[in-house]
């Protein structure tokens, strides 16, 4: 499994409104749900609009916002959807006090069960001390 985070870049999700014919042939607006990792905002926006620019389909960048996604798990090579995992970190506090950190994890799987899977392989290489508290299945078809 490969992990895509840089250093000094966040990821963003790009939701995209792409003019697609539907099963009749006819031209209908439907609304797509994207994530990247790049610096800024404006990157996010060119990557989104570049998304259908080579099949010279018309879309529209309608929302970017900043994810609280740290880490994608594994990359989408197929047509599966994207899991948004939480993980928790429970740390002591100069007090005593436990106090749980929260992390979002994206990984791509063909259904609950093998996003299950993933994950708990993923935190089984040296991240232990972490627990896997939540998996859910998002809108996001894919990374750009």
């Amino acid at each position: 499994n490969v992990t895509r985070q840089r250093r000094n870049d966040m990821y963003y999700e790009v939701k995209l409104k792409v003019m697609k014919p539907n099963k009749d042939g006819l031209e209908k607006e439907v609304k797509e749900h994207f994530i990247t990792d790049c610096s800024l905002f404006a990157e996010a926006e060119a990557k989104g609009l570049e998304q259908y620019a080579s099949d010279n389909m018309e879309s529209d960048v309608f929302s970017i916002s900043r994810s609280n996604i740290i880490e994608i798990i594994n990359e989408k090579t197929e047509d599966k959807p994207f899991f948004k995992a939480t993980i928790v970190d429970t740390q002591i506090d100069e007090n005593g006090n436990e106090k749980e950190l929260k992390y979002y994890n994206l990984v791509c799987a063909k259904d609950l069960k093998e996003a299950n899977t993933l994950m708990e392989q993923h935190l089984s290489q040296g991240l232990s001390d972490m627990r896997l508290d939540a998996i859910v299945k998002t809108k996001i078809i894919d990374l750009i």
